[in-house]
């Protein structure tokens, strides 16, 4: 590699003697420009950046302090060396804050300054080292990423990334999930940094790679596993478990797989760890699981499921919170009884919540009213590790859903009570739904909705009943002319009152107060 170099001095013989008295060549250097001001610098690094800009401390314009500050404040690449005389020494120290490479006394040797360069050109290596190191690691984490998500599926394309981020895995690898709680008070990005230093430690050169594959779960990689490493891989898990659950205070679950035969199964693999994690779901006194293949959930199954399920919401609509989760209950034994998978067990959980969603949105209510809890019953659900805290998070949503449907079903018959007589007692002066509702304390939506459900009729209907009725009462049993009727009801004319009424019963007011004269 050949550095370029930028040199900024104020003094024309101190450039020149730099040029001529240092051999480049040999320091593998290639001067790209001199400088005799600081601003000249600022305009050149707007042209090209070099690797290695020596400045002089003190210059006209911008000093060469100034320079080292913009270079560290812009994260310009380059390596910064100061030129300093005698004087002037300590002000050149005020920039150490600044990453300057060194400071060299200028003699006429130019002994220092090579030394320096050769300084600025090891930390240039070892940056670059860095770099290349950051950029594989980057390149593996993308792949095995990639590879158990599902996106890099095709084979060509697989052995490619893998190419490229000098991953080899053939016969005798295996993959581990790690399920963890981490702890609140540390970053998550430190606690996997932390895990992957401690992994590395415990598997040593079987270790290919781990990484963060989801909240509070990491894969571990593991390759050249040899029957007698294998049969050790427990006391290896045990190692990691000792310390994460009693020192880290992590409470760790591993899921180990089968051995992999071909880099192109790794997604297989990673698909076994974490089925054999999953299975501490049923026994969370089982902290390290390995891959057994699971009979897949029959029709027979799912059928019996789906009726317990049904059965389920229809005591959760009846209010009924005793008989709902004696069906939860049957339905978890028959599950774990006929082997169902954790998949399909969460699932019915979703199922459930949402239906306890639908019931309570009908009655414009959420589980997060009811309950007061800010976190997500289907996130909490879906992250459920134990079958005991998915029967307590599924008892809340059955028992919170079914108690509240019960009191709601008595405010309800009290809504009606009060809707009904505020009715009977105002319907002469035309009144609205939401009028009504206002004063109920309730929704119109809502207070339609339950009027309807329970009663069969709607407001609007009961109201004109109720008028009706009464128009009948006055003009067979009064002296009123139709047009005081049509007033005491409310309606704005005669001739609206004469339609309405006749749409209600047929004929007209008048006919109705004089039948023998209709006739």
């Amino acid at each position: 590699m050949v550095y370029k170099v930028l040199i900024a001095d104020d003094e024309p013989i101190v450039r020149k003697a730099m040029q001529t008295l240092i051999e480049w060549e040999k320091l593998e250097c290639d001067l790209i420009g001199f400088a005799a001001n600081g601003q000249e610098v600022m305009e050149m690094l707007g042209r090209a950046i070099p690797d290695i800009l020596i400045l002089d401390v003190q210059m006209p314009g911008v000093s060469g302090i100034e320079l080292a500050k913009y270079v560290w404040e812009k994260k310009l690449s380059c390596k910064v060396i100061l030129l300093t005389a005698y004087a002037d020494f300590s002000y050149a120290q005020s920039a150490v804050k600044y990453d300057v490479i060194d400071y060299v006394i200028k003699t006429g040797a130019f002994d220092d300054l090579v030394v320096a360069i050769e300084k600025a050109k090891d930390k240039i290596k070892l940056t670059e080292f860095e770099r290349n190191v950051e950029s594989k690691k980057v390149l593996k984490e993308n792949f095995f990423k990639s590879v158990f998500d599902g996106s890099l599926y095709l084979q060509e394309d697989i052995r490619k990334k893998a190419d490229k981020a000098d991953i080899s895995l053939v016969e005798g690898y295996l993959v581990i999930v790690c399920h963890f709680r981490a702890r609140e008070d540390k970053e998550r990005s430190y606690t996997y940094s932390s895990l992957q230093n401690f992994f590395h430690m415990v598997f040593d050169e079987k270790l290919v790679y781990s990484l963060a594959v989801d909240k509070d779960v990491m894969a571990i990689i593991l390759d050249h596993i040899s029957m007698d490493f294998y049969e050790d891989i427990h006391k290896k898990c045990e190692e990691v478990i000792e310390i994460m659950d009693n020192f880290m205070k992590m409470y760790v679950y591993m899921g180990i797989s089968n051995l992999g035969n071909d880099i192109f199964e790794l997604k297989q693999r990673y698909e076994e760890a974490e089925s054999a994690e999953g299975e501490s779901f049923f026994n969370d006194k089982s902290k390290i699981n390995y891959f057994q293949e699971r009979k897949k959930d029959t029709k027979e199954l799912l059928e019996h499921i789906e009726k317990g399920v049904e059965s389920l919401q229809y005591w959760m609509k009846k209010g009924n919170s005793e008989e709902a989760m004696k069906e939860f209950d049957n339905i978890i034994k028959y599950q774990m009884e006929s082997g169902g998978s954790v998949a399909t067990i969460l699932e019915v959980g979703i199922c459930i919540y949402a239906s306890s969603k639908k019931m309570l949105s009908d009655m414009e209510k959420t589980l997060y009213d009811i309950t007061l809890q800010k976190e997500s019953f289907s996130k909490s659900i879906y992250r459920c590790r134990h079958i005991s805290e998915y029967y307590s998070i599924m008892r809340t949503v059955i028992e919170s859903t079914a108690e509240y449907i019960k009191i709601a079903a008595s405010r309800r018959n009290i809504l009606i009570y009060e809707c009904e007589k505020y009715i009977d007692e105002n319907y002469e002066r035309g009144i609205t739904v939401s009028e009504i509702s206002r004063y109920i304390g309730v929704s119109m939506s809502y207070l339609s909705r339950i009027f309807k459900d329970e009663t069969g009729n709607t407001i609007i209907n009961y109201i004109n009943e109720k008028k009706i009725q009464k128009a009948k009462e006055y003009l067979g049993g009064t002296d009123m002319k139709i047009y005081e009727i049509a007033e005491k009801l409310g309606f704005e004319n005669t001739t609206y009152f004469s339609y309405f009424f006749k749409k209600y019963t047929g004929i007209s007011p008048k006919e109705y107060k004089t039948p023998e004269d209709s006739n």
